[in-house]
């Protein structure tokens, strides 16, 4: 987990696409989002994620192998999800445990859908670092607790996660995982320590804060963003390719 979430941060900072105008990635994002949602066609949603696989890997310079690490950690959620979708249960006469074509039809369009949805945020996260994300934010007139909320939180998983690595560390070092009763209660104390260690960590990042003139408003140094028509261009041609496909599908169901 450590080591997932300190990938995608170092990938949004060394994107090709951090230079390019964070509003217009935003804006790009959201509207294959909506489609994917929108049009709830498997077909569709497999263009999406295949696309995105391909924007990732060729143009966002993302390697193959991380960006199929990265997206096996929602896979999980998702696979159990859709299970749940298609299992039915009856219980009368008895209880009965059964999958139906429609039922598994179901699952199988709302994992494409899912995860048509999941890429089209994984370009916009593997491209586009926290801080731009927050600028955006502010453009769109979101109310600055929020966003500073928002980045806050986002740094503090970090904390966390740092904390619970390094107690990790220090549990096998001492064998805490030997066996299944030791790990149990290293587990509980790791747990317990976890909490306290990651509220001291972040008393001490707030007046680190403070020392440096933190009047309660975050402030980031922004850098400088262009817009690149021909990659706008490319961007308003791949919504249509979405709209396009879409209409020559209704016409084959037609």
């Amino acid at each position: 987990m450590k080591n997932h979430f300190e990938r995608i941060d170092n990938l949004a900072y060394q994107s090709p696409f951090i230079k390019y105008s964070a509003m217009s990635k935003f804006i790009f994002t959201i509207t294959i989002l909506l489609l994917c949602l929108y049009f709830n066609d498997i077909v569709i949603s497999c263009y999406i994620i295949i696309t995105m696989l391909l924007i990732n890997v060729l143009k966002n310079n993302i390697k193959i192998q991380q960006y199929i690490t990265m997206l096996s950690i929602p896979f999980v959620f998702v696979f159990f999800g859709c299970i749940a979708i298609a299992v039915e249960i009856q219980f009368k006469p008895h209880i009965t445990i059964y999958v139906t074509k429609q039922t598994l039809l179901k699952s199988i369009c709302v994992m494409a859908r899912t995860f048509g949805a999941v890429s089209a945020l994984y370009f916009l996260t593997l491209s586009t670092p926290i801080y731009q994300i927050v600028s955006v934010f502010q453009k769109l007139h979101i109310p600055k607790i929020l966003t500073e909320l928002m980045y806050i939180t986002y740094r503090y998983l970090f904390i966390l996660i740092e904390v619970q690595h390094q107690l990790k560390i220090a549990a096998m070092s001492r064998l805490g995982y030997c066996d299944i009763v030791t790990s149990f209660k290293t587990f509980c104390s790791c747990i317990a320590n976890l909490l306290l260690l990651s509220l001291k960590k972040a008393q001490q990042h707030y007046q680190a804060m403070e020392a440096r003139c933190y009047t309660g408003e975050l402030l980031f140094l922004q850098q400088k963003q262009t817009n690149n028509k021909i990659i706008t261009v490319k961007g308003v041609l791949y919504i249509l390719s979405i709209l396009l496909l879409k209409i020559v599908l209704r016409g084959q169901a037609l």
